[in-house]
C-alpha cells in the first residue's frame, strides 16, 4: 500500500543528490502506536518489502534492532508532534550553509529567494548536537524547532522534515536545499 511512496520518495533523494548510496530514512505513522521505517543501511533508491520495518513508536519490539539507527529521532517526532510521515536527508548545500554559518542568524538559516522567502519568512530552525548522528540530544532539539517549521537543519548532518506523506515531507526537503543552492550561488 504504502511501498510505492517509499520507493519514490528514496529514488528520487538519491537521483536529485540529497543522499548517498545508504544514507537517509524514511518513515511514516500508522496509528499512535507503530510507525513504518526505513531498515538500518537501506539503500532509500532501492527500497523493497524487507526494508520497511513496522515497529512501535512508545518502546523498543523485535523489530527495533532492524529499524534505521535515527530511530530516537524518529521517535520522537510521532511522540511530541501531528507528523504522519518523517524524511531525513543529508542536503550538501544545507549541510554546508550550516558548516559556514553565513546566512545563519539567530539560529535559523536565512533564504533570500522569492519562494525561500515565501514558504520560510522566519527562516529554517539550525540545531547543534555534540551526536549529531542518531542521537537522543537530537531528539530532543529537533521538538521544539518544529514548532514553527516543517523542517530543522541538524548542523553538519542534513535535515529532518515532516508532513502529511512522504511527498509534502519531500517537498519541504528540496524546496530548501534548492532555494539554498540559490543563497550560496548568489551570496558566496
Amino acid at each position: 500500500m504504502f511501498l510505492n511512496a517509499f520507493r519514490q520518495v528514496g529514488n528520487d533523494l538519491f537521483v536529485v543528490g540529497l543522499n548517498n548510496s545508504h544514507s537517509g530514512n524514511l518513515s511514516i505513522r500508522l496509528n499512535d502506536e507503530q510507525m513504518v521505517i526505513t531498515r538500518t543501511g537501506c539503500m532509500l533508491h532501492h527500497i523493497d518489502h524487507p526494508d520497511l520495518i513496522t515497529t512501535a513508536i512508545k518502546q523498543d519490539d523485535s523489530q527495533t534492532v532492524k529499524a534505521s539507527r535515527e530511530l530516537p529521532v524518529h521517535r520522537s517526532i510521532y511522540l511530541h508532534t501531528n507528523a504522519k510521515a518523517i524524511v531525513h536527508a543529508h542536503s550538501p548545500h544545507v549541510v554546508a550553509e550550516s558548516l559556514s554559518g553565513k546566512h545563519i542568524e539567530n539560529n535559523r538559516l536565512m533564504l533570500k529567494d522569492a519562494e525561500g522567502l515565501y514558504y520560510f519568512p522566519k527562516g529554517i530552525p539550525v540545531i547543534e548536537a555534540k551526536n549529531a548522528i542518531a542521537s537522543n540530544e537530537v531528539a530532543e532539539l529537533v521538538i521544539p524547532a518544529f514548532k514553527d517549521s516543517p523542517i530543522v537543519i541538524v548542523k553538519g548532518h542534513g535535515v529532518f522534515s515532516i508532513g502529511e506523506s512522504l511527498e509534502e515531507a519531500y517537498h519541504w526537503v528540496t524546496g530548501v536545499e534548492h532555494s539554498t543552492k540559490i543563497l550560496r550561488l548568489a551570496l558566496s
